[in-house]
């Protein structure tokens, strides 16, 4: 019942980092008209969220490691609600380069925020790893959802920024909130008497095996061709398949419920079936592939091409099959005292990507200037990046079940030691 509860915690914990992550991408053309930016400029709010990460996520790996994850839930969701209350003062007072520092805060919050919360989650629930990852990651997504409704309707209701990103900073306290519960229940009920952080890890004693070095340029690959996307995807439903600002923000959302609905099952699958974890692997990745292969081959409309919905669908089960199968699985390469150091080293690659990929999607659209359907170009960068995780994933994957077993005999011995040592206690 008490891991449930966690869970939940954890869920509500990344409600806000969620929703205020995607404000601009609710609001692209208003902050574009309101803060006369080019769409270069504009995805710079987004490639800003990873730059610092690039450089500062390991470091914060080895401290959330050092310190344990209760300390980073607390610092870093603190941290966010900053952050937050920094971007909604650019907003309201149109200065462009104060929301740019605050969203590098943000990117450099949301991060670590992320590692901490992986870090109490894997610790406590090894075992059901698939299911209670795949809810944490893909539930606060509804909150994406609700932020593609609730902005373009605050902004419409008022003409103005301030009241859709007031609204982000207060969810970004609630999850402040929630998160000193989670840490005040894990410290009340843990089983293993306390939370003992691992003082003496280093870099130095990370092994970059190949299984890890794989599934992070895979992991990193598909969530390059999920998130930068996503991030203009109103304008590429606009634009693209003949639906309103408005309109596209709504059916976005689809692409979010789907992930947050089929995440438990594909969860249980992952847990189930983890002796066939490469197969689920090149599944996974074939998803991402398979979306952005419908995006592409669709044709270009001036009216609602609700055919496209089903890309969308695909879409959201492969962003279940990211949090529910291929993370679990990098987790499942590494020893569990050095978990958040190996998420720190995941985040150079994908802050890289997040850094690189919209600027690249944004120069391209911008270069292809007065074609009409230049939105099919664009998508091209991500059929590029998800095909090259499929063939990895094909590639390589199936000799690494056996490290994978031989990591998690390690890490139930790691365990059973844990307990041995509480017992003399």
């Amino acid at each position: 019942m008490i891991d449930r509860l966690i869970i939940g915690l954890a869920i509500m914990l990344m409600v806000g980092n969620n929703y205020a992550f995607d404000i601009p991408q609710a609001l692209e053309i208003p902050i574009e008209k309101e803060f006369k930016l080019t769409q270069t400029q504009f995805n710079l709010l987004y490639s800003i969220f990873a730059v610092p990460n690039i450089g500062l996520s390991i470091g914060g790996g080895i401290m959330i490691d050092r310190m344990g994850g209760r300390w980073g839930v607390f610092t870093f969701s603190l941290m966010l609600g900053l952050s937050q209350l920094f971007i909604a003062f650019g907003g309201c007072y149109q200065k462009y380069y104060m929301m740019l520092v605050g969203r590098a805060i943000f990117g450099i919050a949301s991060d670590l925020l992320h590692i901490a919360v992986f870090k109490v989650i894997a610790r406590r629930m090894p075992h059901c790893l698939g299911t209670a990852m795949g809810l944490i990651l893909t539930v606060p997504e509804l909150a994406a959802a609700l932020n593609s409704f609730l902005s373009p309707y605050l902004f419409e209701k008022t003409h103005s920024l301030k009241l859709p990103l007031l609204f982000g900073l207060s969810l970004c306290i609630l999850s402040f909130l929630s998160g000193l519960l989670m840490i005040y229940l894990d410290t009340k009920y843990d089983q293993n008497i306390g939370e003992e952080p691992d003082e003496e890890v280093s870099l130095s004693q990370f092994k970059f095996s190949k299984p890890f070095i794989k599934m992070s340029l895979i992991t990193t690959l598909m969530l390059a061709a999920y998130v930068p996307f996503l991030d203009n995807a109103n304008k590429f439903y606009h634009e693209r398949f003949g639906f309103s600002i408005m309109h596209a923000g709504r059916i976005v959302t689809v692409g979010y419920i789907v992930a947050a609905l089929s995440s438990p099952i594909i969860g249980i699958i992952s847990d189930s079936f983890s002796h066939k974890r490469h197969l689920l692997i090149v599944i996974s990745t074939f998803m991402f592939f398979l979306s952005h292969l419908q995006l592409y081959y669709m044709p270009h409309s001036t009216h609602p091409n609700y055919m496209s919905v089903f890309a969308l669908i695909t879409l959201g089960l492969s962003y279940a099959c990211y949090s529910s199968i291929l993370m679990p699985a990098l987790q499942s390469t590494v020893p569990e005292n050095m978990l958040a150091t190996a998420l720190g080293i995941l985040g150079i690659f994908e802050n890289i990507c997040m850094a690189t990929v919209p600027m690249l999607s944004g120069t391209v659209y911008t270069f292809l200037k007065g074609q009409k359907d230049r939105m099919r170009d664009v998508d091209i960068i991500y059929l590029v990046l998800a095909g090259i995780g499929v063939c990895l994933s094909v590639n390589a994957l199936p000799s690494q079940d056996k490290h994978i077993k031989l990591q998690k005999n390690a890490n139930q011995q790691l365990h059973q030691k844990n307990e041995e040592n509480n017992n003399l206690i």
